[in-house]
């Protein structure tokens, strides 16, 4: 009898213990399970803020395209204006005796210089001018000197209208036997501004050159309206 309760007693004890041990797996189990779910949070924060990261770099590209206005403004003052100059081409020239213009050792002529262009055109300031002769308007002589104290202004010229500089021309016989005289076919005339010329043909006058000193015989005016 005694030694049945002493197994029982043994029994009861085996039994209290493996429910403490079972008991105690149960909390570790638990515990483990804590630190899993609260290590997933971090890593579920991590994910999130690497995803608005993106959202953060489309600003600054979208700042890119605002030069395209002042490319805009560029072009549109690249464009220059045409200047309206009278060129050569469009350009009739002619000559005329002044009256009363002749003095001591001198004479004077007007170029005139028609625009023929379908436009309006402008001129201002000196012609270039010199002699041309030999029938092939080869240049006689020196090219002529400007008159700077002449008014200059500027002329615009409608399709048709005219302009004209004088020009003085000294007496070819005032420098003797040095001057080399030489009868002029007409005269060679850049337009201002111009680096091409015109001939304009001698068909009135008698213009004689030095072909063999240095000397100016030519001196011109600026071009004003014709009237």
């Amino acid at each position: 009898m005694v030694r049945r309760e002493a197994i029982m007693t043994m029994c009861g004890a085996a039994g209290v213990a493996a429910l403490l041990l079972t008991a105690g797996c149960s909390a570790d189990a638990a515990g483990s399970g804590g630190d899993e779910s609260t290590s997933a949070t971090p890593s579920a924060t991590m994910t999130t803020s690497e995803s608005q990261n993106p959202s953060a770099t489309e600003s600054p590209a979208q700042e890119s395209s605002e030069p395209s206005e002042t490319d805009d403004g560029d072009d549109g003052g690249a464009g220059g204006s045409a200047s309206g100059r009278c060129e050569s081409p469009e350009l009739a020239g002619s000559l005329l005796p002044e009256e009363g213009g002749a003095g001591a050792g001198h004479y004077e002529v007007w170029i005139v210089l028609k625009n023929e262009a379908p436009e309006a055109c402008t001129l201002q300031g000196w012609p270039g001018v010199s002699f041309v002769g030999d029938g092939d308007g080869e240049q006689i002589g020196a090219a002529a000197e400007f008159d700077r104290s002449s008014p200059h202004e500027t002329v615009t010229l409608e399709p048709g209208a005219s302009a004209r500089a004088l020009v003085r021309v000294s007496q070819a016989a005032n420098y003797g036997d040095e001057c080399g005289e030489t009868p002029a076919d007409g005269l060679r005339v850049y337009p201002p501004g111009e680096k091409r010329s015109l001939f304009v043909r001698n068909d009135q006058l008698e213009l004689t050159a030095c072909a063999d000193i240095d000397d100016p015989l030519l001196e011109v005016q600026a071009l004003q309206p014709a009237n």
